[in-house]
C-alpha cells in the first residue's frame, strides 16, 4: 500500500499533467502586476507615478501560426510566427537603420502602409479581434515601424521591419494619471549584441507632450499619443532596464528629469 499522501492524491486526479500555456503565464503576470501595483503612494516631484512595471524578457511561440489571446510576445518572419529567443526579432541590418527621432508612418515609399498591414494581420488573433482596429503611437525609425494596435479593450505593441520581421506584445490598458505625470507599464530587452532591442512603454498625463529617454549612449524621442508613451532602441541594457534618465516636457514648456532605475522602485 502506498502511504505517500501526494502519490495517493495524484492517483485520484483524473486530469493529465500539463505545462502552463502562454495564456496561463500571461494571466499570472497580470495577477502579479495587480498585487505589486501601488497607486496609493504619495506623488513625487519628479513627475512620475512609481507603479512597479512588468519586465518582459521572454518570448512565447504561438502554436500553428495562430496567436492565442494573452500571449505576451511573439516574433514574425515573412508573415509567419516564431519564437526569436536570443537572436532578437529584428536583423542587425534593420537595426542599423534606427534613428533616435521618429518619423511619420505616412511615408511616400509605402513602408508605412506595408508595416501597418503586417501589424494589423499579426494582431488579428487577439481576443478583441472582432472589434475595429485603431492605431496609435505609430512611427518609423529607419526601416522599422512601431505602433500600438487596439481592438476593443485589448491593445498590442507591434514592431515591423521592412523585411517582414518584427514582434508583437500584448500591453495593458492606458492608466488615468495626474496631468504632469507618467508611469511605466512594461520594459525589457530582446536579442543580444547587434540584434538587441530594448523597449519601454507606459501611460502619460494630459500635460506631458514629450519624453526623451537616455540610455546606454542612446537618446530616444518617445512617441506620446492617446495617453501612452512608447520607445525602443538598439543596444541598451541587456537586463532590459533603463540605466539613464527620462526627461518630461510639459505643455507649459517646463521639464522634469526622472532616473530610469527609480521607475522600478
Amino acid at each position: 500500500m502506498n502511504n505517500d499522501l501526494r502519490s495517493r492524491l495524484a492517483e485520484l486526479d483524473a486530469a493529465p499533467r500539463r505545462e502552463p500555456s502562454a495564456a496561463d503565464i500571461d494571466r499570472e503576470e497580470r495577477l502579479l502586476r495587480t498585487v505589486l501595483s501601488d497607486t496609493g503612494r504619495p506623488e513625487r516631484s519628479a513627475g512620475a507615478v512609481f507603479r512597479r512595471p512588468l519586465v518582459r524578457r521572454l518570448a512565447f511561440t504561438a502554436a500553428g501560426g495562430v496567436l492565442a489571446a494573452g500571449v505576451a510576445a511573439v516574433a514574425l518572419s515573412g508573415g509567419g510566427l516564431l519564437g526569436f529567443g536570443s537572436s532578437g526579432p529584428l536583423s542587425s541590418a534593420e537595426l542599423a537603420t534606427w534613428t533616435s527621432t521618429p518619423h511619420s508612418l505616412n511615408t511616400a515609399d509605402g513602408k508605412g502602409s506595408a508595416a501597418e498591414k503586417r501589424c494589423l494581420d499579426l494582431t488579428k488573433g487577439t481576443s478583441g479581434a472582432g472589434a475595429p482596429a485603431r492605431i496609435s503611437n505609430a512611427d518609423i525609425r529607419g526601416s522599422v515601424a512601431s505602433m500600438i494596435v487596439t481592438r476593443g479593450g485589448d491593445a498590442a505593441w507591434c514592431l515591423s521591419g521592412s523585411d517582414g520581421s518584427g514582434a508583437m506584445m500584448a500591453v495593458s490598458p492606458v492608466v488615468k494619471l495626474p496631468a504632469d505625470q507618467i508611469d511605466l507599464d512594461t520594459l525589457g530587452a530582446w536579442g543580444s549584441d547587434s540584434r538587441q532591442v530594448n523597449y519601454a512603454l507606459g501611460s502619460v498625463g494630459s500635460d506631458v507632450e514629450k519624453i526623451t529617454v537616455r540610455d546606454h549612449g542612446q537618446t530616444v524621442q518617445a512617441m506620446v499619443e492617446e495617453g501612452r508613451w512608447t520607445a525602443w532602441w538598439p543596444k541598451g541594457n541587456p537586463d532590459g532596464t533603463i540605466d539613464g534618465t527620462l526627461t518630461l516636457t510639459l505643455k507649459d514648456g517646463s521639464t522634469r528629469t526622472v532616473d530610469g532605475d527609480a521607475l522600478l522602485d
